[in-house]
């Protein structure tokens, strides 16, 4: 283990930067050549440059140059998922910034020129199973010695690929030798997720998301190993998913015949994600959210496109499902049919949420069947949701649902329906006190679509947005805040969410990142270490703007956390405020 005084090293590392030489069409060609100094640029790489923090590290004050020509070898690397992977990690691995903004403080590690090579890593799994879903072993050890070869060892494929994550992320570029070590060898890492659910919710409905944007969000979930995508596809505003059974849906409710996901577009999507070991659970938005589904089949909808909206929904176009009507039921049962087929995976997100009572009340359909069966609405409602969900338990799935079903209509909902909490972080304790599982997806958190201001509202500016979760907010937020240990436990996870209405495939990188993998690193390193060592931010920007560079070096469009100056020398700039000052 380095000692804390190499690792708070702050010896400046300089920059220099040649001029290239000036062109003759726009310069004299008689003009010198410059030299520039950089400015400085301190990290004392205090933690290891690897994001999300691994449960147990040592490192060592060697190191060891990597070969461009590094081959995996073992049962393990011969797997079919692992093997793919292997041949995307050749190209990750030796990614190269020649000016970074974030120069590696090598003054933590022994400079001298490296003796021996990495050109091997041997990759061991205990089970070739692939089978993916909430309970995989994720777990992994990874040694880098001084000299021989590396060695991942995993329990499942998807751990080896976590590993192999990890692995790619110790690789360093060392520019001034225009060569890769790994710095601080040996390394010794025994790593597993504090959480078993970690996940995005991506909106495809507001916006379209072409194919190989998709392919590209799955990509940087697991880079920063995220294992969920929660697919929001169908919306009040598109139906693009085109049905088998009822291609009326998006033959009318998709925006046009390019915006929409065929079986095939959906198949290719699962196994994509399943490569990266990331889990796709779909939301199916009903019976609220639900205009779109009246485009193709008129009856099955309430209120539709009702003007003024205020009232009859929470955002336009006004529109629900229409829950008395037996069409309805045929075509969701359908629905599900189809998609329980099209996603393997044992979670189905059955939806629930923001349901306008007017909507229905308004319903003429509706009013009058509530007459001739001697019902409620509120008893039709919860009919209607408890045969829904009973239909997807039908299909050998774990029914998902958001918290409104329990906390503000108080359906009596089997104990086995997991719920997902986002109107404010208080909700947790509601719903683990009365004994359900959550996904934790608190809004004043981790919502990251927010901030931006409310769309809904314009052009009214005196609407005000709400507020925009940074980075270190993001971080900041404990999910076990005042629960017993017995309803702390019931936390499955949690999701951060990117909803449309401001977000689409020009701007949702930005975002998204890096403020999704402030969140990542709470649900796989957890709050504290193994040694109960509190994790604060503090030491997290040490690592996260180099993660940020690195997320950038890889292709995505990640935002900044501070101004240049700031990312170079992040202890000149993250420091306490000085009350006396």
């Amino acid at each position: 283990m380095l000692s804390l005084s190499l690792c708070l090293a702050t010896v400046v590392a300089l920059t220099t930067v040649t001029a290239q030489a000036p062109s003759a069409l726009a310069y004299s060609s008689s003009l010198p050549i410059q030299e520039i100094q950089g400015i400085p640029a301190v990290n004392p790489v205090k933690q290891p440059w690897i994001w999300p923090l691994p449960q147990n590290w040592e490192r060592g004050s060697n190191t060891v140059k990597v070969s461009k020509s590094i081959r995996f070898e073992g049962k393990g690397a011969r797997q079919p998922i692992v093997s793919k992977a292997i041949k995307r990690y050749q190209d990750l691995m030796f990614k190269k910034e020649d000016y970074p903004m974030i120069p590696y403080n090598w003054s933590t590690t022994d400079n001298k020129p490296s003796r021996s090579t990495l050109s091997t890593v041997v990759i061991d799994i205990k089970s070739n199973d692939d089978h993916l879903d909430l309970d995989t072993d994720e777990s992994y050890t990874l040694t880098v010695p001084i000299s021989g070869k590396a060695v991942l060892q995993a329990e499942t494929i998807y751990g080896a690929l976590h590993g192999l994550e990890t692995l790619s992320q110790l690789v360093q570029y060392y520019p001034e030798r225009k060569s890769y070590y790994v710095p601080n060898a040996p390394w010794k890492i025994s790593d597993f997720p504090k959480y078993k659910h970690r996940g995005i919710l991506l909106d495809t409905a507001r916006h379209y998301y072409p194919i190989e944007v998709i392919e590209k969000f799955i990509d940087t979930l697991s880079w920063n190993k995220l294992n969920v995508f929660h697919w929001h596809m169908i919306d009040s505003t598109s139906f693009p998913y085109v049905s088998k059974k009822y291609p009326e849906l998006a033959t009318h409710g998709a925006y046009t015949s390019r915006h929409v996901y065929t079986a095939k577009d959906i198949k290719h999507i699962v196994q994509f994600a399943k490569e990266r070991g990331v889990r796709v659970i779909p939301e199916m938005e009903a019976p609220g959210h639900s205009t779109s589904w009246g485009y193709g089949i008129p009856e099955i909808a309430s209120c539709p496109n009702a003007q003024p909206y205020f009232g009859y929904t929470v955002q336009p176009p006004a529109g629900q499902l229409n829950i008395a009507h037996p069409k309805t039921k045929e075509v969701v049962h359908g629905l599900i049919d189809e998609w329980a087929e099209l996603f393997p995976d044992s979670f189905f997100h059955a939806a629930g949420d923001e349901v306008v009572m007017k909507c229905w009340e308004n319903d003429t359909y509706i009013t009058n069947h509530l007459q001739n069966t001697n019902q409620t609405l509120m008893q039709l409602f919860e009919n209607f949701v408890l045969d829904m969900e009973d239909h997807v338990r039908q299909k050998k799935k774990t029914v998902m649902v958001w918290q409104e079903m329990l906390l503000e209509y108080h359906f009596n909902l089997p104990k086995d329906t997991v719920i997902q909490v986002w109107v404010g972080s208080e909700g947790v304790k509601e719903v683990t006190s009365k004994g359900y599982k959550t996904i934790v997806s608190a809004q004043d958190y981790w919502y990251l679509d927010l901030g931006f201001g409310r769309p809904r509202s314009n052009p009214y500016p005196e609407v005000q947005g709400a507020g925009f979760n940074h980075w270190n907010r993001v971080y900041s937020y404990d999910m076990r805040a005042n629960l017993t240990k017995t309803e702390a436990d019931l936390i499955l996870g949690a999701e951060a969410t990117m909803w449309g209405e401001l977000a689409d495939p020009n701007n949702v990188e930005d975002r998204l990142w890096p403020r999704a993998a402030a969140f990542s690193e709470r649900l796989w390193s957890g709050y504290e270490n193994p040694k109960g060592e509190e994790l604060v931010s503090a030491d997290a920007i040490l690592r996260l703007l180099p993660w940020r560079e690195q997320l950038v070096l890889r292709g995505v469009r990640a935002g900044p956390l501070n101004q240049g100056f700031c990312t170079r020398n992040p202890l000149d700039c993250f420091q306490p405020p000085n009350p006396a000052a």
